[in-house]
């Protein structure tokens, strides 16, 4: 019998993502099947990006120089988090910054919504969007808030210093990207500074941006906007607690080594099976009759 492969090498992947590792909550099924089978943008996926895409321009100002190549675009993530983290001093707020992290050995990264400077901590917020002001359960809160402490842990864990920027170089090695001739010279138009010109230097200062800004609190928030209206209709305060999230972490981290396979929601979660395009096609549950 051959060694069973993890989860990401039958997937193809080389990461894991905090908003899959959440969404090993709602349906662990229906998680792996977005990956496998995935699909063009809905009008409700596009409006909530275009959502998050506003909220996060009003921050800061995006770089102004278009990436060509993929060693362009990674470089190009590491500068807008050094601007929007310098938004955090300056202004009190960040937006969309993206984390890199470990757990249990696999490679992690999320892009978190936002941070806010509130009673000398950073506080973590999730911004998420809905139907209407009825559009949430409280395992759509439980799934989120998997998220949201997700973001805690990966920024605790550098402020910390348990992951840092030498962990990070390890394992993407940024110093053997090449960047295109035409990216770095408008890098050099805009006036990026030298030290911040390449990949090495900008995400080591994005290191050190972290580990010199305050705190981050337990306290962690996540808002509900209508998705039509943009209007909030909820706000939910949850508290950080390492030892409910190690003890997800410990389970669903089963699934992406192999251990396991991907679990389907119980019959007595049957409901959330309403809206799912998979269901009764490529999943289909043992209490499930056709």
């Amino acid at each position: 019998m051959g060694i069973r492969q993890s989860a990401l090498q039958r997937l193809r992947k080389n990461s894991i993502s905090a908003k899959e590792i959440a969404s090993q909550a709602w349906c662990e099924k229906q998680m792996e099947l977005y990956i496998t089978s995935p699909m063009p943008a809905t009008p409700a996926m596009e409006k909530g990006a275009a959502f998050h895409e506003t909220k996060k321009v009003a921050v800061y100002v995006p770089l102004a120089v278009e990436p060509v190549t993929w060693p362009d675009r990674f470089y190009r993530t590491a500068y807008e988090n050094y601007t929007s983290l310098a938004s955090l001093k300056e202004k009190g707020v960040c937006r969309e910054l993206k984390l890199y992290g470990s757990i249990h050995g696999f490679r992690i990264s999320g892009v978190l919504d936002e941070l806010q400077m509130a009673e000398g901590n950073v506080r973590i917020v999730e911004d998420k969007t809905v139907m209407n002001a009825n559009g949430f359960s409280s395992a759509r809160v439980r799934s989120d808030t998997i998220q949201v402490s997700v973001y805690k842990k990966l920024l605790e864990d550098i402020k910390k210093k348990d992951y840092t920027f030498d962990n990070f170089a390890s394992t993407y090695q940024p110093e053997n990207m090449s960047m295109s001739q035409e990216f770095m010279d408008g890098l050099e138009s805009i006036g990026v500074r030298k030290e911040l010109q390449t990949m090495r230097g900008i995400y080591k200062k994005m290191f050190e941006e972290i580990l010199a800004m305050p705190e981050v609190s337990d306290s962690l928030e996540i808002r509900y906007f209508d998705r039509s209206t943009k209007e909030l209709v909820s706000n939910m305060n949850v508290t950080y607690s390492r030892e409910t999230l190690e003890e997800w972490l410990r389970h669903s981290m089963k699934y992406w080594s192999g251990e396991r396979e991907a679990l389907m929601v119980p019959e007595n979660e049957k409901w959330k099976c309403n809206n799912c395009r998979f269901f009764g096609k490529e999943c289909t549950p043992q209490w499930y009759k056709k």
